[in-house]
Order: structure tokens, then sequence, then C-alpha cells
């Protein structure tokens, strides 16, 4: 696993931490490269780049070395994630029931911390209906970052559903009251470091929103509960 230094990227891995509450705090910026540069400092810039390259290449693994095959390690300042196990469908998912619906939400929350430490959302994203449009725009902006050499540090998301607030909204439609707690963490996009603090928005209460069609759930929505 590879990751190279890049150039700053939008502010958009931060803006859309929908359904978590999080608030994003920029703890670092990047100036600007200088455009009247000279060639002496060109050069040295390209030496520096090749000095900054093979010092990455010794630290852009998470724990600062190649992890074995098979061993889990959780991503931090040297690099993101390593063999992280991605979460199995549970039997008795795809029926339309109470028991079933959970299963769902659980399911699709392991396969969400999945996707923010590694950056593969493509399952994840068919989990999802079209008007779920806020957290989907955040799954793009994951993507984005980890395709940018950049990662995620913490975030793990954690769903405690209440299942005395599972509400029937009609056509297979179902809302579900539950507190969400997620991780303070990092969005490490290289040149550009930002720390998320979820201490506040972990005392707010949520309303997920899945729908049961063509024999599979999906998560239609999910908002804040003042």
């Amino acid at each position: 696993m590879k990751h190279t230094p890049t150039r700053n990227l939008a502010l958009t891995a931060i803006a859309l931490l929908a359904l978590t509450g999080c608030g994003a705090q920029a703890t670092g910026s990047v100036p600007e490269p200088d455009s009247s540069s000279t060639t002496s400092t060109v050069a040295s810039s390209s030496t520096s780049a090749v000095e900054e390259t093979a010092s990455t290449e010794e630290t852009n693994y998470s724990g600062g070395s190649k992890a074995p095959e098979g061993e889990y390690r959780a991503a931090d300042e040297h690099g993101p994630a390593q063999n992280v196990p991605k979460p199995v469908a549970p039997e008795g998912m795809n029926v339309e029931s109470t028991e079933a619906m959970l299963l769902f939400i659980n399911y699709w929350n392991d396969m969400r911390n999945y996707a923010i430490q590694t950056g593969d959302t493509q399952d994840l994203k068919r989990m999802y209906e079209d008007t779920y449009e806020a957290d989907l725009r955040f799954i793009d902006s994951v993507d984005k970052l980890y395709k940018n050499n950049g990662w995620i540090i913490g975030l793990k998301r954690d769903i405690h559903a209440n299942r005395e607030l599972v509400t029937n909204l009609g056509n297979s439609a179902y809302s579900l009251g539950a507190n969400i707690t997620v991780e303070n963490g990092v969005i490490n996009e290289v040149h550009n470091i930002k720390g998320i603090d979820n201490s506040e928005a972990n005392l707010n209460g949520y309303e997920i929103i899945v729908t049961f069609k063509d024999g599979e759930w999906k998560v239609s929505d999910g908002k804040v509960v003042k």
C-alpha cells in the first residue's frame, strides 16, 4: 500500500458527515505554491520532494511498517488502516420484520465503518436509496479522499437502536429512533490535517428511515431529532 503526497483536497471530506452530527475543525493549512519561484527554488523543491517521497515510503503504513497478512492495524498518523476485515451480511436479514431490519441497520453501519477505514465504498453505496443525498455525498467524499492518497483516523460509529421506537410509516417504510456515538478522529489529506470532535454531537438523538423493497432493505434517510 503506497501513499505519496498530493495537492490539498477540497474540503468535502468533512463538510458532509451526515447522520453523525460531526463538526469540522481545521487544525492545519497549506499555503498555495508561489508561481514566481526561481529556478533554484524549483531545484531545491525537487530535491526535497525526492527526500519526502523516500521518507513517505518508509512510513506510509499504520504502525510505521507493513502489517503481516491478516493482522489488523488501525489507521494512525503514519498511514491508513491495514487488513480491515470486510463485514459479512448476516443470515435472515432480507425479510420484512423488525428483527431483520435491526440486522440490516447494524450491517449497514459496519459497512460504513469499513468504508471509512478503507475507501472501499462500492458495496456500501448499494445499501442506499437515492433520497439519502447527504450521506451519499459524504461517501463520495470518502471515496475521493482515498483515491487522492488520504485516509481517516478514528470516526468509528456505533448505533444504539431502541426497538421500542420503531414506527411503520406505510408502504414498507420504517422509522427507527436511536442514539449514535462516533469516535473523535482525524481527516488526513496528506498536506492538510483536520481534527473532528464529536463530543457534543454524540448527545443527539437520531431517526433512521429504511425501506424494504424487492426483497432487500435500503436506507432512505436519517436526521437529528431535537
